[in-house]
């Protein structure tokens, strides 16, 4: 019988957390407070968490921390770019493990989630119990031209035409630059429609299922392609320590290792890479699914992960 997500919980507590003189991060926890921490890491970047991201986890026996990382979701000023890298994001996780007082916890991440997952264990390997990553993004140069400028074109040609409809003709080798140029003119309304224009092309291949992509309207969440292109422009701010370089510090940990078998965004041969790596990992390739966490096979796979890691750190 395949699973599905636990039960909508509401947050034990809720707070805004300072973390530098102008972010303030937004943080709640869920679950059993003495039961095994966990913290999940959202999308994006730039995406923030949702009320069901609570409910990938068995709430009588875990800890759940979530947050929206800088710039985004409830955290402070939206859309700040200013010390805004993978760099201080691993270091707010680590100012939240601490403000709770955790020693060590479990690290739930998705796509982007996953990226910053992965940089944070690395990080620091002491603070990590066990690792479950969905939709395996190293952020490599090679991963966001896919994503950008011509991997993803071949599957949807028709989304493509639109989002290159943006961008002049002399800058279509560029296509993400251009877009980021666009999003940090100063222009507003520029800045308003790139991002409705790269998270609708984003959206083409995120799931298996209709989606259908909302108008733009004056409350559209611009800041979500905003850090998005900031991020990817700047191959996630990891070019200095390449992920697939330092694998091997992760060896020893329960590592559970999730990826669409027709993810368009996240294909699944990272996740193979990663496994590869780490050959006592658990991969289980989805074949009815995509990038979208909450597709039935996906959130069987993933509801499945955190049940199994609370067996193996029982």
């Amino acid at each position: 019988m395949s699973k599905t997500l636990y039960p909508a919980i509401e947050p034990n507590q809720s707070f805004h957390l300072p973390v530098s003189d102008v972010h303030q991060t937004y943080v709640e926890t869920c679950g059993n407070p003495d039961g095994l921490p966990v913290v999940f890491v959202h999308g994006g970047p730039g995406a923030g968490c949702g009320e069901d991201d609570r409910c990938f986890f068995d709430p009588a026996k875990y800890h759940i921390v979530l947050f929206d990382q800088r710039g985004c979701g409830r955290s402070k000023p939206l859309g700040d770019l200013t010390n805004n890298t993978t760099r201080e994001l691993v270091a707010d996780i680590e100012t939240i493990r601490e403000h709770l007082n955790i020693d060590r916890w479990v690290v739930f991440g998705g796509s982007w989630g996953s990226t910053l997952s992965l940089v944070y264990a690395q990080t620091h390997r002491q603070r990590v119990l066990g690792l479950i990553v969905r939709g395996v993004f190293f952020g490599t140069p090679e991963e966001n031209r896919w994503l950008w400028q011509q991997g993803l074109s071949r599957f949807n040609p028709e989304a493509y035409e639109r989002y290159m409809d943006l961008v002049p003709m002399t800058q279509r080798d560029q296509i993400l630059q251009a877009y980021y140029a666009m999003m940090t003119s100063g222009d507003a309304q520029l800045r308003q429609r790139a991002s409705y224009e790269m998270m609708r092309w984003e959206e083409a291949g995120f799931t298996m299922l209709d989606n259908e992509v909302p108008e733009m309207t004056d409350d559209f969440p611009w800041h979500q392609g905003l850090l998005e292109a900031h991020y990817c422009v700047h191959n996630c701010f990891i070019e200095d320590r390449p992920i697939e370089e330092h694998l091997a510090v992760l060896r020893g940990m329960p590592v559970y290792i999730v990826n669409g078998r027709y993810d368009m965004l996240c294909p699944p041969a990272k996740a193979h890479q990663l496994h590869q790596a780490l050959p006592d990992s658990h991969l289980a390739v989805v074949d009815r699914a995509g990038h979208a966490s909450k597709e039935p096979a996906m959130v069987d796979a993933l509801v499945s992960a955190t049940d199994a890691m609370l067996t193996r750190l029982a």
